[in-house]
């Protein structure tokens, strides 16, 4: 199988971490980790790790002196791509006002997008940038970080492009021959949150004879769904078409009983659950 669905289990971890909610970014500086959000702060008032330039919408004091730029120098570095999470380290920027936040922007069709906001100290962080598009099989990020002093003024690093792979998976294993008793019951249990999910999927044989080579097919009614790895089964997706494929320990379901599978992936903030599920071509209950 091709594509980023053959995910290692670490993978896995850091997404059951919250490495896939988008709200929050890694960062590290000096040896120490942290958090940024870019959600910006609930009050009005400053917040112990980001100053007034930072929040979201921007929210200036009253009165600022002339405003001197950062000095930053260097261009960012993309030190890690996992799907379509960038991990980027840069330079830090001096400011004799001091230094409020580093915000990370994508230039998207033309327009800028930010995607993270780190404090004043950090120098790494990771962050998701925009999937490639329908069945594209890539596309290049361009990513570049701004310094924002204490006053708000600001400097733009030099941009760095960084390929981004689609999830798209070549064709599974050839489709078993339909079980002649078709009957099945599927149920569906997802947890989400902006930007993540995970899934337990119950296959029950309803019928009065065996299933043999079993192959799960269902479609993700929000185009933002994405499976990117899971267990008990061979999971790929093309498009929002879901397949998950029997594997040898678990091929055969007896009469009345149950198999349990699952899975984990990404979401651009809806996540609603699919509605048909068909078994060989069978559609389950």
């Amino acid at each position: 199988m091709k594509g980023r669905l053959a995910v290692s289990w670490a993978v896995a971890l850091l997404a059951a971490a919250g490495f896939l909610i988008p709200a929050v970014a890694s960062a590290a500086s000096g040896g120490t980790s942290g958090v940024a959000t870019t959600t910006p702060p609930g009050s009005p008032s400053p917040s112990p790790s980001l100053l007034w330039p930072c929040y979201d919408p921007r929210t200036l004091p009253p009165s600022s002196p002339p405003k001197t730029p950062p000095t930053f120098t260097g261009t960012p570095e993309a030190v890690q791509v996992v799907n379509n999470y960038v991990r980027m380290r840069w330079t830090a920027a001096t400011d004799p006002d001091g230094i409020a936040c580093y915000q990370v922007f994508e230039v998207l069709n033309g327009n800028k997008v930010k995607v993270a906001t780190f404090g004043p100290g950090v120098t790494e962080g990771s962050f998701a940038v925009a999937w490639p598009s329908g069945t594209t099989p890539t596309r290049v990020a361009t990513i570049y970080v701004v310094a924002i002093d204490s006053w708000g003024a600001e400097t733009a690093s030099p941009s760095v492009q960084v390929t981004i792979h689609n999830d798209i998976i070549t064709s599974p294993s050839p489709t078993p021959t339909p079980n002649p008793s078709g009957p099945c019951r599927v149920a569906y249990s997802s947890n989400g949150w902006p930007g993540g999910m995970t899934a337990s999927v119950s296959i029950t044989n309803t019928g009065t004879t065996a299933i043999s080579g079993w192959r799960l097919t269902f479609t993700y009614p929000d185009p933002g769904q994405r499976v990117t790895g899971g267990w008990s089964a061979t999971w790929s997706q093309t498009g929002s078409a879901v397949t998950a494929t029997a594997m040898s320990w678990n091929q055969n379901i007896a009469p009345g009983a149950t198999i349990v599978i699952g899975y984990y992936g990404v979401n651009q903030g809806a996540n609603p659950s699919p509605t048909t599920f068909q078994l060989n071509g069978a559609t389950c209950r």
